[in-house]
């Protein structure tokens, strides 16, 4: 900012300096054409109107010319001066803007980020405690007792995965009739000791309601999951046996429908499970 003002200030100073020589060219070229024309002191002798003195043909008037051409030439005078005057603005002007160029200063407008040293911290190294080793007795929490079977039924599920296609009735048909399977009463599938004659160790229905299989629409049913089941005691052999049995019937069903095995309370059966089953059984 204060160079701006400085160069207003010259810019100031320069115009009125030159206005000023303008004025003072034009007042000395104004008395240096009248300076014998007319005279401040008063006239020693009385002006004849008779004289014939010579007067220089520029200085006679003629019908009023010389009247006319001295406003004439004070109007010209004057606007030359001012033609000049506007041109010396004009360079100034330019000037000026010359001079507005970026001034580098030591200072930046824009803040540069201050760089703040941390001191270091020196601390203790913390050392991770390793967690308590609680060594627990094996075994320290009893086994879940089996829970006994109710009405004397054990049954098991195998439903389709997530995300995986339904059971279609062909194939359902297919595989069980692989596993020894065979249709008969109540529209389901029994596996029988021997022949269909023969008493039934366990069966299978569809899961969902009314859980039977009408083949004459086989080729248009479809379900999510069906239900294993035995009946307990069987009337047949050894329950373990037949229970054993039925656990392999179920899984490989399940691999070759590419589904899961579920336990009576609908969670994964997976080794743990298929111990307490057996144990449930044997207790039976």
């Amino acid at each position: 900012m204060d160079n701006h003002i400085l160069f207003f200030i010259l810019a100031g100073l320069l115009i009125a300096i030159l206005i000023g020589y303008s004025l003072w060219s034009a007042r000395r070229e104004k008395s240096r054409v009248f300076s014998n024309t007319f005279s401040t002191r008063p006239p020693s002798t009385p002006i004849s109107h008779s004289s014939q003195t010579d007067i220089p043909a520029s200085l006679q008037p003629q019908n009023g010319a010389f009247q006319a051409t001295y406003p004439n030439d004070q109007a010209i005078a004057e606007q030359q001066v001012q033609q000049q005057v506007e041109q010396d603005v004009k360079n100034i002007k330019i000037r000026l803007s010359d001079a507005q160029a970026p001034v580098q200063t030591p200072f930046s407008a824009t803040p540069e980020p201050t760089m703040h040293y941390a001191e270091p911290a020196y601390s203790e190294p913390v050392v991770a405690e390793p967690p308590p080793n609680i060594e627990q007795p094996l075994n320290a929490e009893p086994a879940p007792a089996a829970q006994p079977i109710e009405n004397g039924l054990i049954t098991l599920y195998v439903v389709a995965q997530d995300g995986q296609p339904p059971f279609y009735g062909e194939n359902i048909v297919q595989q069980l009739e692989a596993l020894g399977f065979q249709y008969g009463q109540y529209q389901i599938f029994h596996r029988h000791l021997d022949n269909a004659n023969s008493p039934v160790l366990f069966s299978v229905a569809n899961m969902m309601q009314p859980g039977i299989f009408d083949l004459d629409k086989i080729s248009q049913f479809s379900t999510v999951g069906l239900v294993f089941f035995m009946q307990l005691p069987s009337g047949s052999g050894n329950d373990l046996v037949n229970l054993r049995s039925m656990i392999r019937s179920v899984e490989t069903f399940a691999r070759a429908m590419n589904g899961i095995v579920l336990t009576d309370q609908h969670q994964l059966f997976d080794d743990n499970a298929r111990q307490q089953y057996l144990l449930r059984v044997s207790q039976q």
